[in-house]
């Protein structure tokens, strides 16, 4: 069974972020929910999965979500969860102080990147995956951000230069990025 979220309508900042990064198609893909959730330990937020629902694999301008049906990966969950917790595996043993990256409660788990320089988090709770905050990271200089919103806010703040994201106050000085799925 593939447990589906919906798609135009359902999720009003997954709509919004598409008509800010003008995309206006949709994907073939339909992930395996209940597969990603049972090999993950715990349920996606509901905009991450509006979002895979309605967008392919691809960038947001500099922005790049990690989607469960790149090609390395689709159909495969244990290697998509694993390639998550393997992206920040040296940043646990160092040590740094913008937190653990993991998929226990109280970690940190990236969900896209900015640039390849800064990874965007979800900050792991035991609460539901609705209300998880988010965290944006900068591994080279050590320093963090919370994000007090979901996913999708997040996204939406970052990519229209509302100035609200210190740490991405650099995405401000381009045009707002178009949604490129990846061939």
């Amino acid at each position: 069974m593939v447990d589906h979220v919906g798609m135009t309508g359902e999720c009003p900042a997954i709509d919004l972020l598409a008509d800010l990064v003008g995309w206006h198609g949709a994907t073939s893909y339909a992930p395996d929910w209940p597969s990603l959730r049972k090999t993950f330990g715990r349920p996606f937020p509901t905009d991450f999965r509006c979002y895979v629902e309605r967008f392919p694999p691809g960038a947001l301008g500099l922005v790049q979500v990690f989607h469960p049906e790149e090609a390395d990966w689709r159909g495969h969950p244990t290697s998509y969860v694993a390639q998550l917790s393997w992206r920040n595996e040296s940043a646990n043993v160092v040590g740094r102080r913008q937190g653990r990256f993991g998929t226990r409660s109280g970690d940190l788990l990236a969900w896209g990147t900015v640039n390849g320089e800064f990874e965007l988090c979800w900050e792991l709770t035991d609460q539901p995956a609705e209300t998880w905050g988010c965290r944006i990271v900068d591994i080279r200089c050590d320093e963090a951000e919370h994000y007090p919103g979901g996913m999708a806010d997040l996204l939406l703040d970052a990519l229209s230069g509302t100035g609200r994201i210190h740490l991405l106050d650099h995405l401000r000085e381009l045009p707002p990025p178009r949604f490129e799925p990846y061939a």
